[in-house]
């Protein structure tokens, strides 16, 4: 009696080992994305702005701990985000968002000299951009939006600073990350020609 106990747990035992396995197996697997600079994406991007004689130094650009994460994470409501284990961003999400803002942004200005931040000491900037972004997600579906206050110095005279706020709504094409991510990295392509724009308006003051 005491045999037949026995191997009817271990019977037990590998049903659930191999239900176990299965249920592993299923796992879905991990996906990673990037962010999109201007030649990657609009190939066919409007002729670039003037200017020959800039340095444009991008960052340092803060982000809200919860965005600021491997994994991606989308809005749920006002109040509520859901934040993916399974889509997750290859590298640093912040340091993502400043390698394509400043990619886009050297683009517009061609003939000048863009780096992004921490720059060397050679480099001896016209102007600098400082940004906080206070909300960068979307939903599927729905819109990505970049809400974002960001300030651009004239390193000629530290004093003299201009400070915008800018929000930017870009529709999500379809119900995945990849639609996402994309209208993600449209947001940041619009931000930097306001960016470029406003460069433009005080060079040509100053």
């Amino acid at each position: 009696m005491k045999s037949r106990l026995c191997f009817g747990n271990i019977g037990w035992v590998f049903v659930l080992m191999v239900f176990l396995l299965a249920s592993c197996s299923t796992t879905p697997a991990v996906r990673y994305y990037t962010l999109n600079p201007f030649s990657e994406m609009q190939p066919d991007i409007s002729q670039p702005v003037s200017g020959d004689t800039l340095a444009i130094a991008v960052g340092p650009v803060e982000f809200p701990k919860f965005l600021d994460r491997p994994q991606i994470v989308t809005r749920k409501s006002q109040h509520r985000v859901a934040v993916s284990e399974f889509h997750r961003w290859a590298g640093s999400f912040s340091e993502d968002f400043l390698r394509v803002l400043a990619k886009n942004i050297s683009m517009l200005l061609p003939a000048d000299r863009v780096a992004a931040y921490p720059w060397t000491d050679q480099f001896s900037p016209t102007y600098s951009i400082q940004m906080i972004v206070d909300q960068f997600d979307g939903r599927f579906g729905g819109d990505v939006v970049l809400n974002v206050t960001w300030s651009l110095w004239n390193q000629r005279d530290t004093n003299q600073a201009i400070f915008k706020h800018t929000r930017i709504k870009e529709p999500v094409s379809a119900r995945d990350y990849d639609a996402l991510v994309a209208a993600q990295s449209r947001a940041i392509g619009t931000l930097s020609r306001a960016i470029v724009e406003e460069i433009e308006r005080v060079s040509n003051r100053d």
